[in-house]
């Protein structure tokens, strides 16, 4: 007896919906040593340019949003504005990182002190996940309709990149940034 192709259709659906729901698998320590403590200096030229990405898109497309998402984004504030504040990453020229066996310290230059701890963690009013997927490290903050995901990944001994998978707005935006060590 055959399967009615409607089950199998419901089947995948569901299988789908609990890879969703499931989030992200991290780990509490890498696969091998990551030495990503220390000081690092933006490279600006190879770095993107925030202010642009951040921009939201004006030209007509799938993605620009409708004019009723539009008075609901600004009645609500700009969510890519408040992540471009929250994320220091993003504007900062130094960064010098604390990296131990449960969390990590970030200072950012211009900006402030974060300390992340590995596993799930309430930060104002983020919820965050940290922890490592192989040899990268990752910390995922979530609140009212903003998604980010922040991947610090060694290159080379002296380059880091990290990359910022931002969801805000009805809009998606994937920024990298490029440090090189300082001494």
């Amino acid at each position: 007896m055959s399967t009615p192709a409607w089950l199998g259709s419901l089947v995948v659906i569901f299988t789908l919906q609990l890879g969703a729901c499931s989030g992200l698998q991290l780990e509490s320590s890498p696969i091998r040593s990551v030495p990503l403590s220390g000081a690092w200096a933006i490279d600006t030229e190879a770095s993107d340019d925030v202010n642009t990405a951040m921009r939201l898109h004006t030209q007509r497309g799938d993605d620009r949003l409708s004019a009723r998402a539009e008075i609901q984004r600004i009645r609500r504030g700009s969510g890519l504005a408040f992540v471009v504040y929250d994320f220091q990453v993003l504007e900062a020229q130094r960064i010098t990182i604390e990296l131990s066996q449960d969390s990590m310290g970030v200072k950012h230059e211009p900006g402030v002190y974060r300390d992340v701890s590995w596993g799930k963690r309430e930060r104002g009013i983020w919820e965050v996940q940290a922890g490592w997927e192989e040899d990268v490290l990752v910390v995922a903050s979530k609140t009212n309709d903003i998604d980010v995901v922040e991947r610090y990944r060694l290159l080379a001994p002296n380059r880091l990149q990290v990359t910022l998978d931002i969801r805000a707005d009805g809009n998606k935006r994937q920024i990298q940034r490029y440090f090189r060590r300082q001494d």
